[in-house]
């Protein structure tokens, strides 16, 4: 059984970022992101664990919109941008605020915790391509490893949104006021938190390391 690492390009079907398309000398492979449930809390065992894998002709690749490659330019001038945001609610946010039990403040988190969790359920079951699962019965699987610096932004987005995530529910727990924009950043935040399993490989190259004995014959075997 041979063992190789290709560095390989990505792409992302345009509004489905469940899948990665992996183009290898004129061959394309659809890889699930989402392939355990595991991955929303722990994006980085996308890293760890071998993925199946669907094999897509040139036509239906074609077929598909995909995302092009692009330099993220938005994420700072957002990130300013709720900064001052917050600053200035800051003034007001005396008028949003609540007083309630810590059971009741933890009763509530947990339903919007459920809730987000039940609206993923949906949303990776909706995103689901029909013909992956078919296609990927008796075949081999695949390592996707991020370069250097999507490992090191995908660690920064995990503990940001993880830290502000845990940092706000505690502030509604232990306050003796709650403010509702607290509530709303837990959610954002959570929310955020969970999508961070589908950015764990990005769109643009990656190393593929696969153990397949054998694949499709025109696939080639690694």
């Amino acid at each position: 059984m041979d063992v190789e690492k290709l560095h390989c390009e990505t792409r992302v079907i345009y509004k489905n970022p469940k899948y990665r398309i992996i183009e290898y000398q004129n061959e394309y492979l659809m890889i699930d992101l989402v392939s355990t449930w595991l991955a929303f809390i722990l994006p980085m065992i996308n890293w760890l664990i071998p993925k199946k894998y669907a094999k897509i002709s040139q036509e239906e690749f074609d077929k598909l919109t995909l995302v092009k490659p692009t330099k993220n330019k938005v994420f700072w001038p957002t990130t300013a941008g709720v900064v001052m945001g917050s600053v200035t609610l800051r003034k007001y946010g005396h008028v949003l605020d609540i007083q309630l039990e810590k059971s009741l403040v933890i009763t509530i988190c947990a339903i919007l915790l459920l809730g987000i969790l039940i609206f993923y359920f949906y949303l990776n079951k909706k995103l689901t391509i029909d013909f992956f699962e078919a296609r990927t019965k008796h075949k081999g699987k695949i390592m996707l490893l991020p370069n250097f610096k999507h490992f090191c932004f995908t660690l920064f987005l995990y503990i940001v949104f993880g830290g502000f995530s845990i940092l706000s529910f505690m502030m509604l727990v232990t306050m003796d006021f709650q403010n509702i924009l607290i509530f709303i950043l837990w959610i954002i935040m959570t929310m955020f938190f969970f999508l961070t399993s589908m950015c764990a490989i990005g769109n643009e190259k990656v190393y593929v390391v696969s153990k397949t004995k054998a694949v499709d014959d025109t696939v080639k075997s690694v």
